[in-house]
Order: C-alpha cells, then sequence, then structure tokens
C-alpha cells in the first residue's frame, strides 16, 4: 500500500459584498430677495444773469488829404563813344615737329605641341566555319521489260499459179500508259494546346474591433439672474436768445479824376555802322603721312595628311541552295535542297595611313611706310566794311485829361433779433429684468463602440485555358497519270497476179524479247566541309605625336620722324573807332494834389442786458423691489454598491508517494484512507 502525505494548497474563493455610499444631490430653489435700488431724478430750473455788452457806434466825417504826383519827362540824346577795337592778323610760319612711330615686327617662331592620337589597327585572324554541303549522286540503273514484237517471216517459192505477194503496210499508233506519281499536299491543322494561368483573386475582409471610449455628457439646465438696464430717456426744449446782427450797406458817389497820358512822336536818322565780312583763302602745305601695304611673307608649316593604299582581298562566297526534284527508284518524287557550288571574289580595302608633309604657307603681313601729301587748307580772312543804318527814335509828348470814377464806400446797420435755441435733456430710467442662463453640467460616461477594420486577402485561383496553335503537316497523295507511248504495227496487203513468178509467202511470228530501259536515280549525300572566314579586329592604340606649330610674334620698333607744320601765328592790331549812341533820359517832376477822403470813427457804448441760463439738479429716490434668488442646495444621497473580492482558503489534499511492496496499486476511491492512516502512524494496506 502506499504511503499518502497531504499537502496544503490554496484554492480562490469569490466572495460578494454590499456597501452603502453616498453622492452628491443638488437641488436649486428660487427664493424671494427684498433690496433697495437707488433712482436718480432730474429737475430743470432757471437762474437770472446780468451782463455787460459794449454797442459799437460809428460816425463818419470827411478829411482833406495832400498827396504828391511824380510826373516822369522822357529826353532823347545821342553822345559819341569812341572804343579802340583789335583787327586779327594771321602770319603763317613753318615748325618741324619731331614724332616717333612704332613698326611692327612679325617674327615666325615655333613651338612643339604634343598631341595623342588615336591609331585605329586592324587585325585580320581566320575563323572556321563548317558548312555541310548537300551533293546529288546520280546512279544509272536498267530495268528490263518484256515485249512482244511481230517478227514477219517470208518464204520463197515457185508457183505456175497466180501468186498472190503480200506487201507490208506500216502503221503509225499511240497507246496509253497510265503511272503513279505521289503528289506532296501541305495540310493546315489546328491544334487544342491545354495551359494554365494563375489569377489573382482580391477578398476583402472585415474584422470586429470593440473599445471604449470616454463620452463625455453635457447637461443643460437653467438658472434666472436678475439684471438692472439703466435706460436713457432724452427731453427736447427750446430756449430764445436775443442777438445783434450788422448789416452792410454800400453807396455809391462819383469823384473827378485827372490823369496825364504820353503820346509818341517819331523821328528817323542815319548813321554808319562798321560790320565785319569774312572770306575764304585756301592755302596748300605738304605732309608727311604714314601708311601700311601688304607683304607676302612665305612660312613652312608640318601638315599631317591622311593617305592610304587600295588592298585586293580575296573572299569565298558559298553558292546558293536551291531546291531540285528528284526520282526515287521507287518512282516517287522528293524535293531535296542542293547547295550550290560557291565562288572567290577579290575586293579591294583601303588601308589609311597618316603622312607628315611640309607645306609652304604665304601669309600677308602689313608693314607702314611714309609717303608726301600737299593737302590744302581754308582759312578765313577777316575785313571791315560800313554800311548805313536807319533807326527812329521816339519822343513822348504828354497830354492832360480828366475822368469821373464811380467809387463806393461802404457802412454797417445793426439789426437786433431773437434766436431759438434747441437743446437736449438727458436723464436716466432704471429697468429691473430677469434673464434665463444655460449653464452645463459635464459628466464622463464610457461608451463601447465598434470599429470595422478592412483588410484584404490575395489567394491565386488557377484556370484552366485551351490555346489553337496551327501546325504544318506535309501528306504524299498518289496522284495518276497518263502518257501516250507512241508505236508503229505493220499489216500485210495480199497482191494477186497471174504470172509464172516466184512468191513471197509472209507470215508473222510473234516473239517475246526482253528490253532493257535506263533509269537514273538521284540521292542526297551530306558532305561537311571547312572554310575559313577572314574576320577583322579593330581596336586603337594611341600613340604621342609631337608636331611644329608656327605662331608670329609681334616686335614694336621705335622710329623717330620729322614733319613740318604750317601754323598761323595770331597776333591783334588795335583799332580806333567812333558811334554814336542814343539813350534816352527820364527825370521825375513832383506835384502836389489835394483830395477828399471819408474817415469812420468807431466807439463802443456799454449796455446791461439780462438773460436766463438753465441749470439741472438731480435728487436720488429710493425704492424697495423684491427678485428672485436661485439658492442650490446639496444633500447627500445614500446607494449601495455591490463589488467581490476574492481571498485563498488552505485545503489540505492527499497525495500518493511510492508504492508498497505488493504490486496492486491503490484505489483512487481509497486514497484519503492511506493519507488518513499516514497520518495517525506506519504504513497501512489500503482497504
Amino acid at each position: 500500500m502506499p504511503t499518502v502525505k497531504h499537502r496544503i494548497r490554496y484554492q480562490p474563493v469569490v466572495e460578494t459584498h454590499s456597501q452603502v455610499c453616498y453622492r452628491p444631490v443638488y437641488h436649486t430653489v428660487m427664493e424671494q430677495e427684498c433690496y433697495t435700488c437707488s433712482k436718480p431724478v432730474y429737475e430743470k430750473h432757471y437762474r437770472e444773469h446780468r451782463y455787460t455788452v459794449c454797442k459799437p457806434h460809428t460816425e463818419w466825417y470827411e478829411e482833406q488829404c495832400a498827396y504828391t504826383v511824380c510826373k516822369p519827362i522822357i529826353e532823347h540824346h545821342v553822345k559819341e563813344k569812341r572804343y579802340c577795337t583789335y583787327r586779327t592778323c594771321y602770319q603763317d610760319y613753318t615748325v618741324a615737329v619731331p614724332y616717333t612711330t612704332c613698326r611692327p615686327v612679325y617674327e615666325t617662331c615655333y613651338k612643339d605641341v604634343c598631341y595623342t592620337v588615336c591609331k585605329p589597327m586592324v587585325q585580320c585572324y581566320q575563323v572556321a566555319v563548317p558548312y555541310t554541303v548537300c551533293k546529288p549522286v546520280y546512279e544509272h540503273h536498267v530495268k528490263q521489260i518484256c515485249c512482244t514484237v511481230p517478227k514477219t517471216v517470208v518464204n520463197y517459192y515457185q508457183v505456175q499459179i497466180p501468186y498472190t505477194v503480200c506487201k507490208p503496210v506500216f502503221e503509225c499508233h499511240v497507246k496509253e500508259h497510265r503511272y503513279t506519281v505521289k503528289k506532296p499536299v501541305h495540310e493546315t491543322y489546328q491544334v487544342m494546346v491545354p495551359y494554365t494561368t494563375c489569377r489573382p483573386v482580391y477578398e476583402k475582409h472585415v474584422t470586429e474591433h470593440r473599445y471604449c471610449v470616454p463620452r463625455t455628457v453635457v447637461q443643460t439646465y437653467q438658472v434666472p439672474v436678475p439684471y438692472t438696464v439703466c435706460k436713457p430717456v432724452y427731453e427736447h426744449h427750446v430756449r430764445e436768445e436775443k442777438c445783434v446782427k450788422y448789416k452792410p450797406v454800400k453807396e455809391c458817389y462819383q469823384v473827378c479824376v485827372p490823369y496825364t497820358t504820353c503820346k509818341p512822336c517819331y523821328e528817323t536818322h542815319v548813321r554808319k555802322v562798321p560790320q565785319t565780312c569774312t572770306r575764304q583763302v585756301t592755302d596748300y602745305r605738304t605732309e608727311c603721312r604714314t601708311g601700311t601695304r601688304l607683304e607676302n611673307v612665305e612660312t613652312e608649316q608640318c601638315v599631317k595628311v591622311c593617305s592610304g593604299d587600295w588592298q585586293e582581298v580575296r573572299e569565298y562566297v558559298p553558292g546558293p541552295i536551291t531546291t531540285q526534284c528528284c526520282t526515287t527508284p521507287d518512282g516517287r518524287v522528293v524535293q531535296q535542297q542542293v547547295q550550290c557550288p560557291g565562288t572567290w571574289t577579290c575586293k579591294k580595302v583601303w588601308v589609311p595611313k597618316e603622312e607628315t608633309k611640309i607645306v609652304k604657307v604665304c601669309t600677308q603681313v602689313c608693314k607702314p611706310y611714309t609717303y608726301t601729301v600737299c593737302v590744302p587748307h581754308c582759312r578765313t580772312e577777316c575785313y571791315t566794311t560800313y554800311r548805313d543804318e536807319c533807326y527812329t527814335t521816339c519822343k513822348m509828348v504828354q497830354e492832360q485829361h480828366t475822368r469821373m470814377e464811380t467809387r463806393h464806400r461802404c457802412y454797417t446797420v445793426p439789426e437786433v433779433y431773437t434766436k431759438c435755441i434747441p437743446y437736449t435733456t438727458c436723464r436716466i430710467e432704471k429697468e429691473c429684468h430677469v434673464r434665463y442662463e444655460c449653464r452645463k453640467h459635464c459628466y464622463t460616461v464610457h461608451e463601447q463602440k465598434v470599429c470595422y477594420k478592412t483588410h484584404t486577402t490575395c489567394r491565386m485561383i488557377h484556370e484552366q485555358h485551351v490555346k489553337c496553335v496551327t501546325k504544318h503537316r506535309c501528306n504524299y497523295v498518289c496522284e495518276e497519270k497518263v502518257c501516250y507511248i507512241p508505236y508503229k504495227t505493220c499489216r500485210i496487203e495480199k497482191t494477186c497476179h497471174v504470172r509464172c513468178e516466184t512468191r513471197k509467202q509472209c507470215h508473222t511470228v510473234y516473239e517475246k524479247h526482253i528490253k532493257c530501259v535506263p533509269y537514273t536515280t538521284c540521292r542526297i549525300e551530306k558532305e561537311c566541309h571547312i572554310k575559313y572566314v577572314t574576320k577583322k579586329h579593330c581596336y586603337t592604340i594611341k600613340e604621342t605625336h609631337v608636331k611644329r606649330v608656327p605662331y608670329t610674334t609681334c616686335k614694336m620698333v621705335k622710329e623717330c620722324h620729322i614733319k613740318y607744320e604750317c601754323r598761323k601765328h595770331c597776333y591783334k592790331v588795335p583799332e580806333e573807332k567812333v558811334c554814336y549812341i542814343p539813350y534816352t533820359t527820364c527825370r521825375i517832376e513832383k506835384q502836389v494834389c489835394y483830395k477828399t477822403v471819408r474817415k469812420c470813427r468807431t466807439h463802443w457804448v456799454p449796455e446791461e442786458k439780462v438773460c436766463c441760463i438753465p441749470y439741472t439738479t438731480c435728487r436720488i429716490v429710493h425704492e424697495q423691489k423684491v427678485r428672485c434668488v436661485p439658492r442650490t442646495t446639496c444633500k447627500m444621497e445614500p446607494y449601495t454598491h455591490t463589488y467581490q473580492t476574492c481571498r485563498y482558503v488552505p485545503v489540505c489534499e492527499p497525495v500518493c508517494e511510492e508504492p508498497c511492496a505488493t504490486t496492486t496499486s491503490c484505489h483512487p476511491a481509497t486514497e484519503w484512507k492511506s493519507g488518513f492512516f499516514h497520518k495517525l502512524g506506519g504504513c497501512s494496506v489500503c482497504k
């Protein structure tokens, strides 16, 4: 019996508990509340205001004023003026002017320039190309044909009686010979070839995904809020005010005004006026000028010239492949391809090469030279002449006149009028109102949502297809043909005579002969040959060459020359001249005149006035009013909250150890007994 032991195992036990919890509950109640408001009351009053006004008083009077008039007196005079003029004189003289010219001297130099040339190299090599030639072999054969040939046998004998002579008559005939020929017939047929294609099939699947989203729930409730509105009340009033207005009055009157006019008096005079004239004088002088001329200069230059040679190359050209019809020994006609013999062709190939040659190059160089030119020069010579000039003088003659002028004078007349001035007063009236405000209470509710995610799967579907493939086959069809063979027949015509003669009797004996008919057969024998084809491998080799490049240097050589320039020396010769200059003088004569001037004198007269000034007083009036005030109370409301707790309870369970000496095992139903006896002490046998 096995030993039973016990072990302690903790088993979870779920217990359900209830707990009373409290949550706040808000309750809003509208309560009436008394309050005092102050209302301003505006009252309008008038007070008397006395003030002093200065009223202008105007007086007009006349006064004699003296004024001075300046009268211009114009006088014309002529004065003699002597002046000195300088006459320009020119004197020609020659001056030697040295000058330097730079003459270019050109020198041809050579410099070595290295350059790289890619030289094409052609390498020829032989390539063995195997090819097959179909050579027809003709064989001659003889076949034996049995045929029957009529043979004429003639017997000669002498008869005294009439005799008959057989005369052979040959006739040509044609006999029909039938034979069979195999004719190739090309046939096109369709073959159904199955094949498989893979077609992708896309399938869309939708997966349901559940998740929780906190959703904010907003609860709206209304709260009454009292408020006061101040409304302005406008009142329009009118007050009277006296004003003084000065009205301008215009008055016209006539004044006698003396004036003076000047009348021009013209006089004509003649005077001598000097006039300077110019004339062109041509002088010739010699000038040395420098020019350039072109001269030929020969230089040698290395030039690379591309040349080459024509070389003859032999090439083997195989013959074309032709199709021939041959008859086999069994009488069939077969088409065979036969390679015709080739030919050798010769062609010329250009082989390029480069050569360097020295070439003479002729260039033109500009060289300066000096030559003398006689150049005409024009100069201008001045000379003086006199001409008569008429001029007019003007003399002003004064005349006295009188005219009447209309003048205006202006003065003001005071006018008193009453003006109504509107004005507006404003008083504030308060009005009490109640408005309801919407307020929001927010709390969070967990809401379960479902989203569907779409995904696509692809699977391959095998599809069986059949396509039609066009194929060709060649069948030989036996065709019967007819040919006509000519042959000759001989028939005997008998002729009877009555005389003695030798008779000839002919009769035909048929003999069998064997005829040998020759025929030819053709078979194709393939022969393998090798031909050598010349191929070219072209590659480039870089070569460095040096060429002498000519270049021209220019060096300036200074040369000193002297040229003679004709110059002019200009000097002034003084000359005294006299001219008469008219001039006009003006002198002012003063004259004292008198005129009557109307003047205005204004003085201010004080005057006392009374006006009513409005003013407004404000007093506060208290009023009792009632308003509704929201009162919010909060009380704790109990509610039951159920929750579960999990605790582990120790459980004692038996465990079987090693079996006892007996081979029998403990029954599972009796395991608890062995553990119990083990606790009691010692090993016991399962019962």
